[in-house]
């Protein structure tokens, strides 16, 4: 593999300004300036999720001081106001999506054998009573991301497994482990090249996992690199730490916890490379994940699906919203003694990448729709941080028209009161579908406020809306887009005409 070494100072600035950029167009969570939104798993003293907790069960401060918390919604068993009745949708009718990607990196851990990587993932994996919403990668020497069972791609239907992937994992981890380690590396000597190639494979990573919404999980087994050292291509001492805050702060907005496991050999090894060590503490006080030391891969994975299980989104307006970089606390408490929170403890304030609701590309119609929507018409899921049940029937008075009656969890919404009043628009977005997208319908504008009879029931919004869907049109999804707290909902419904 050729490499320019006097690109590579201007390779890894450009790194993380385009992983900035992906991640706030892959996420369809990112929050607009000022709001902060924070995952927080609450478990009991057995390590068991705690439900049914309330805003003033938790106290949140930032640098140490108070701050209101304006939003709060538990993630860990979504379920919607009122059940789907005959003929209605669900986003949320089956049980709550906890995406865990494992990612074992051989670009930056060059101790690990292939016997250990193989032993480690396949005791992690092999038990494992259900491998749905868990997907692996390895980070080849080349840099590369090589998936022994990928992320769905967009635009395609997911269908569930006949039986766990893990179940084959042994003869999986032995295929890939006698490709991977016939590969040449890159010379990795250099931290700049290491930097670098992480940085793009995080970037590609984060991109395929934002097209899952809400919390999700990365496990990444490696050795880390250096936050700081010196190049041998004559850069002198190079340092890494805005970089790698930027990129975890990334991480953070399109909502992915880290939890590192630092894959070390013991004995006399132990010490190689322990400058590491500052780079993992990164990335979990900055997401909100957690840290593992050696051979403990499959403690890191239960942990994190058992997080998502307990989890709370938060949400609150920060005191420091500016893009000056600056390094910020977080602490968030349980008023209830027993209950141990999990979030995350820093973050700097560089600001949001891209600003919600701001220019957008795509398809044929959807010039104003924001990317978020776009990302979610694309996806190969049904968003759920905002809980919809829908059902459609052909209009009687227009023909090729279908209405659609659509009920919005109001408790998903960030609250009139706290929504600034120039902005944070409800929108609801009609994707049609024939084999892949055809058309998005222009953002419809949702009343927050009952100013109609019936229109606010059981803690729900209620909207009946009649659209043209052509005869190729196999499906419609409907896409709710909340842009104040940066949420989206979508449920899929079949069309027949």
């Amino acid at each position: 593999m050729m490499y320019d070494r006097g690109m590579k100072g201007v390779l890894v600035a450009a790194a993380i300004l385009l992983w900035a950029v992906a991640v706030a167009t892959a996420s369809k969570a990112t929050p607009p300036a000022g709001l902060i939104k924070l995952n927080v798993a609450a478990l009991d003293a057995q390590g068991q999720p705690v439900t049914g907790l309330r805003s003033a069960d938790f106290h949140l401060q930032e640098d140490g001081k108070p701050r209101d918390i304006v939003f709060l919604r538990f993630t860990g068993g979504q379920a919607l106001a009122a059940k789907p009745g005959p003929g209605e949708y669900s986003n949320r009718a089956g049980a709550a999506s906890h995406t865990t990607v494992v990612l074992i990196d051989l670009l930056s851990d060059r101790i690990m054998g292939d016997s250990t990587i193989s032993r480690e993932i396949t005791d992690a994996l092999k038990n494992l009573e259900s491998s749905e919403d868990l997907y692996l990668y390895i980070l080849t020497p080349r840099g590369d991301l090589y998936p022994i069972h990928p992320l769905p791609k967009p635009d395609t239907e997911v269908m569930p497994p006949a039986e766990p992937w893990t179940r084959l994992i042994a003869p999986l981890m032995q295929a890939a482990i006698k490709n991977l380690f016939a590969i040449k590396p890159v010379d990795d000597r250099d931290i700049a090249v290491r930097f670098n190639l992480t940085v793009n494979a995080m970037r590609e990573l984060g991109g395929q996992m934002g097209e899952v919404s809400g919390r999700k999980n990365l496990v990444w087994v490696s050795h880390g690199f250096p936050i700081y050292g010196y190049s041998i291509s004559g850069q002198g001492r190079l340092d890494f730490t805005k970089p790698l805050q930027s990129l975890c702060q990334g991480l953070q907005q399109a909502q992915i916890a880290v939890y590192t496991v630092d894959q070390s050999m013991a004995g006399a090894a132990e010490g190689v490379g322990t400058t590491s060590v500052e780079t993992l503490e990164e990335f979990t006080g900055i997401t909100g994940g957690r840290g593992y030391t050696s051979d403990r891969a499959g403690e890191a994975i239960e942990q994190a699906r058992t997080d998502s299980r307990a989890n709370y989104e938060i949400a609150y307006y920060s005191t420091s919203p500016n893009s000056d970089g600056k390094h910020h606390k977080i602490r968030v408490t349980c008023a209830r003694k027993e209950v141990r929170l999990q979030t995350e403890h820093e973050f700097y304030s560089f600001g949001p990448p891209v600003s919600p609701g701001g220019p957008s590309t795509g398809a044929a119609g959807s010039s104003e729709s924001p990317m978020e929507v776009q990302v979610a018409a694309h996806s190969p899921f049904d968003a759920t941080d905002i809980g919809l049940r829908a059902s459609v029937s052909p209009d009687p008075a227009t023909p090729r028209t279908m209405r659609f009656e659509i009920h919005i969890d109001a408790a998903d919404l960030l609250p009139l009161a706290a929504r600034d009043s120039g902005a944070g628009k409800v929108s609801v977005v009609f994707a049609a579908y024939d084999e892949g997208l055809q058309q998005l319908s222009p953002p419809v504008p949702v009343s927050l406020t009952p100013e109609q009879p019936g229109t606010a029931t059981q803690g729900e919004i209620r909207l009946s809306q009649a659209i043209p869907v052509g005869e190729a049109s196999r499906k419609v999804r409907v896409i709710v887009f909340d842009a104040a707290l940066g949420a989206v909902g979508s449920v899929t419904i079949p069309v027949r005409h």
